[in-house]
C-alpha cells in the first residue's frame, strides 16, 4: 500500500475497547483502499466488505459480517471490523478473509468469549477430527484479536489457552518469529551498516549523510522497541518533543492508543530510558532538524532529502508526521538496499522482521529479567496481565541472543545456524589452557587435572579443573552436544515457571500469594543468569574443534 495514509476523517463513537485513533486509522485505511479501487464497498460501516481480488482482473472477493451468527452490538461489530483493518495493514484482503473464517468458528463456538463457553472452546480444540493447522489458525485469530481489543473475557480465556496452546502439537505455527539466527543478523548487521557507510569510499559526504538519516529510524526503532514493549503505531506516534531530563534520569513519552477501562489501571507514559537511548534520539533530532517541521520523532521531511527516488512528497499529503505504513516500507527496504545488496544478506521472506515484532521480543526480555507481570503489563500498555500470554512463545530468540552477548568473539554471522552456532575467535578455552597439575582423573569427557579434586560445579566441564585433548574433544562430540542441549531444557524448565506466574497473577491484586510469585521470580532470574553463563561455555567447548 502506498503512503497516502493520513487523509483526514473525524470520527465521533463511545467505544470502551477503542480509542479514537485505532478508529479513524482504520477509516482512513479503508479510504485508501477505497481510492486504488480495492475496496468496493461504502465505508467501514457496511456489513458486507467487498474487495477486487488482487489475482484475476474484475473478480471480487466478499467479507461478510453477517456470517457471525451472535447478535452482536454496534460497538462489538466495530471492534471486530477495526481489528481486521488492523490485518488489512499486512495482509491481503483475501488473506484476511481467511482469518476472519477462522475468527467465526471462535466466536461462533464461545457466543463470542462468553464466560460459561470457555471450557467448550477447549473442548473443541482437543477433538480429533479437527486437523492441528485448523487449531493453528483459529488461536492465532483468537490470539491476535485479543491483543488488539482487551475486552474483559479475554483474561479468562488466556489463562486456558495457554496450557492447551501448549498441550497440542502444531504442523504450522503463523504466530512465529523469525528464528534467532535471522534477528540476531538483522541486529548485527543494522548496528555494523553505520560504522561501514562512515568507512566505504563508494560515498561521498552527502551521500553518506542521506543513507544515515533514511535507516536511521530503523535503529532507533529496534534499539527502543526491543527495551520498551509499545506498539508500532504507538512508536510512530512519538512526539518530535518527547524527551526529558530530570535529575540525571531521562525518560520518554509514549503516546497510547489504548485507554484504560478504569482509573485503577495505570498504563506508563513517561517511560525511563539509559542515558545511551536519550543521546541516541538526541542525535537523530539535532541531524534532522533542519529540514522542517515534524509532529512525530520521526521526520518525514527529512525522508525526503535522503531518498534518491523523488517520490515521497508526491505520495504522502501530511509531511508533518511519520506512520506505520511509512515504518513497514522503510524496514523493507532496509532489507532489500542493505541486508540484501549491501551485505550480500539472503533473507528468506518469512525470516524477515515485522514492525510489532519488536514488541514480542521486549515482552519475553522483561519476562526473563524478572520483572514483574504488572509492571511489564503496565509498560506496554496492557490492560490486563492476561493479554501478554501469546507473547511468551518466543523464548529460542531470548535464549540465543543472551549466549551471544555472553561469547563477544566470533569469526563471522554467515556460520550462524539454528543453534546459534558460530566460531569463538580469540578465546582462550580453559579446556586447552595447561592443566593445573600432573593428574589426569578420567571422566566421561575429558579428565580433571586437580589432585585433590575440588569440585567447583555439578556438570565437570564448567570446573575450572578440567581438560580435554583435542582428539577427545573431536571423538566425543555428540555427547558434548547433549550437555548442551540439557542445559538448554534446564533454561526452559526455569523460563516455563516464570511463564506460569505470570498467567497466575492477576492486575493490581497483591495478594501473600502474589508477593511470593515475586520472590520466586528474583530467584528464578538469578537461576537464568547461572544456566545461561553455563551454556555459553558449553557453546564455546563444542565449537571448538571447527
Amino acid at each position: 500500500m502506498g503512503d497516502n495514509t493520513t487523509t483526514k476523517v473525524n470520527v465521533s463513537f463511545d467505544n470502551s475497547y477503542l480509542s479514537e485513533y485505532e478508529v479513524t486509522y482504520t477509516t482512513n485505511l479503508i479510504f485508501e483502499l477505497k481510492s486504488k479501487g480495492v475496496f468496493l464497498s461504502k465505508s467501514l460501516y457496511d456489513d458486507i466488505w467487498i474487495f477486487s481480488h488482487e489475482y484475476s482482473s474484475g473478480r471480487t472477493i466478499k467479507l461478510d459480517f453477517g456470517k457471525i451468527d451472535n447478535h452482536l452490538s454496534k460497538d462489538d461489530l466495530l471492534l471486530i471490523k477495526c481489528w481486521i483493518g488492523s490485518l488489512l495493514e499486512k495482509y491481503r484482503p483475501s488473506t484476511c478473509i481467511h482469518y476472519f473464517h477462522h475468527f467465526c468458528i471462535a466466536v461462533n463456538i464461545t457466543d463470542f468469549f462468553s464466560l460459561d463457553r470457555v471450557n467448550h472452546f477447549v473442548e473443541w480444540l482437543h477433538q480429533d477430527h479437527i486437523t492441528n493447522n485448523e487449531k493453528t489458525y483459529v488461536l492465532f485469530t483468537v490470539f491476535s484479536f485479543f491483543d488488539f481489543s482487551e475486552i474483559n473475557n479475554s483474561s479468562k480465556y488466556l489463562a486456558n489457552l495457554y496450557d492447551t496452546r501448549k498441550k497440542i502439537k502444531f504442523d504450522k505455527n503463523p504466530i512465529q518469529l523469525p528464528s534467532s539466527k535471522y534477528i540476531l543478523s538483522f541486529s548485527y548487521y543494522l548496528e555494523k551498516y553505520f560504522t561501514d557507510i562512515q568507512k566505504d569510499s563508494m560515498f561521498d559526504d552527502e551521500e553518506t549523510l542521506k543513507k544515515t538519516i533514511l535507516y536511521y529510524p530503523i535503529l532507533i526503532w529496534w534499539n527502543l522497541t526491543t527495551i520498551i514493549p509499545i506498539r508500532s503505531t504507538e512508536f510512530c506516534l512519538i512526539k518530535r518533543d518527547s524527551l526529558s531530563k530530570e535529575r540525571n534520569k531521562y525518560f520518554v513519552t509514549i503516546t497510547r492508543i489504548k485507554k484504560p477501562l478504569n482509573d485503577s489501571v495505570n498504563y506508563y507514559n513517561k517511560i525511563e530510558i539509559n542515558e545511551v537511548m536519550y543521546h541516541l534520539l538526541n542525535k537523530y533530532i539535532d541531524l534532522t532538524k533542519e529540514y522542517g517541521e515534524s509532529e512525530t520523532l520521526i521526520s518525514y521531511r527529512s525522508l525526503i532529502y535522503a531518498d534518491n527516488t523523488g517520490r515521497r512528497e508526491l505520495q504522502k499529503r501530511d509531511l508533518n508526521s511519520f506512520n506505520k505504513n511509512n515504518l513497514e516500507k522503510l524496514l523493507d527496504r532496509f532489507y532489500k538496499e542493505v541486508i540484501n545488496e549491501y551485505y550480500q544478506i539472503n533473507v528468506p521472506f518469512n525470516q524477515k522482521l515485522s514492525p510489532n515484532d519488536t514488541r514480542h521480543i521486549a515482552f519475553i526480555s522483561l519476562m526473563m529479567q524478572g520483572i514483574s507481570p504488572v509492571e511489564i503489563a503496565r509498560l506496554g500498555g496492557h490492560r490486563t496481565i492476561a493479554a501478554q500470554y501469546h507473547y511468551s512463545f518466543h523464548s529460542e530468540y531470548w535464549i540465543d541472543n543472551e549466549v551471544f552477548k555472553l561469547i563477544k568473539n566470533y569469526k563471522n554471522m554467515s556460520s550462524f545456524d539454528k543453534n546459534i552456532r558460530y566460531i569463538p575467535e580469540n578465546v582462550k578455552l580453559k579446556a586447552f589452557e595447561s592443566p593445573t597439575s600432573s593428574f589426569r582423573g578420567k571422566l566421561e569427557i575429558g579428565y580433571c587435572s586437580d589432585s585433590l579434586i575440588r569440585c567447583e560445579a555439578k556438570e565437570c566441564m564448567l570446573c575450572s579443573h578440567w581438560r580435554i585433548d583435542l582428539d577427545d574433544l573431536k571423538v566425543q562430540h555428540d555427547q558434548i552436544i547433549k550437555k548442551v542441549n540439557k542445559n538448554r531444557d534446564n533454561l526452559m524448565e526455569l523460563m516455563n515457571f516464570i511463564y506460569k506466574i505470570h498467567t497466575n497473577t492477576a492486575i493490581n491484586i497483591m495478594t501473600p500469594e502474589h508477593l511470593e510469585n515475586e520472590k520466586g521470580l528474583e530467584q528464578t532470574f538469578l537461576n537464568i543468569k547461572s544456566e545461561l553463563q553455563n551454556l555459553s561455555k558449553l557453546i564455546q567447548i563444542e565449537r571448538s574443534i571447527y
